[in-house]
């Protein structure tokens, strides 16, 4: 079998014009590529043992693009449910494990456990008004989170988030390392929208024969 070369990607590249013909015909067959899947997930309230079980199986079926969304505004962990459960373990080792691109939105205050989301993702993106922090993180961090924030954020970074205890706002967190966009709410929106559009949409590509290829590139040097 020939070896199809993609005329993108050969060594010989060319472009489609110069290897039509004087009919514009094109020696080649064109195979149309899917783009990556993509799945928005809502981050469950941290006191919805029912929500989160709901959030973790869905996680474990998604892969390409995975939007995870926190706009909860119970930011703080207070009766340590997330702290004491093994949920954020599971969420972190799902995504490691997974092929699949996290990006993560925030919009709001962002505390305690809840920073595992922002600092095991790819991608972070935030309103203006988001802050993120530990508070208390002796009583309502869940181990998993250190892990996960030394994955964006410097030792002495994450130190600082555990022992001062004061948040910090959006601006700071992207001067850090902990989020990637800061704008508006509808800058935020329309940032996602072209992620989705850029890397979801199909695409098509043109391949050749090897003997295709080198017989049109002969035929054009030679006329």
């Amino acid at each position: 079998n020939e070896t199809l070369l993609q005329m993108a990607g050969s060594k010989t590249q060319a472009s489609k014009s110069d290897l039509q013909d004087d009919e514009g015909h094109l020696p080649a067959f064109k195979a149309d590529v899917p783009g990556l899947t993509c799945m928005t997930l809502e981050v469950p309230s941290v006191q919805s043992k029912d929500a989160w079980n709901s959030f973790l199986q869905l996680l474990s079926l998604a892969d390409g693009i995975v939007i995870l969304r926190i706009a909860d505004e119970a930011a703080h962990d207070q009766d340590g449910y997330l702290a004491k459960s093994p949920l954020l373990a599971e969420v972190y080792e799902i995504t490691e494990s997974r092929p699949m691109f996290v990006v993560c939105v925030c919009k709001g205050p962002v505390r305690a456990s809840l920073m595992t989301l922002p600092a095991l993702s790819q991608l972070v993106v935030a309103t203006e008004d988001s802050s993120f922090g530990l508070p208390k993180y002796r009583h309502d961090l869940h181990p998993i989170t250190s892990i996960a924030l030394k994955k964006r954020l410097m030792d002495k970074a994450v130190r600082r988030l555990q022992l001062v205890g004061d948040p910090i706002d959006a601006s700071e967190a992207q001067r850090l390392g902990l989020v990637d966009f800061v704008g508006s709410e509808s800058d935020v929106e329309n940032e996602i929208c072209r992620l989705i559009y850029r890397n979801c949409s199909p695409s098509s590509q043109y391949f050749m024969y090897k003997s295709d290829l080198v017989k049109a590139m002969r035929e054009k040097e030679e006329n």
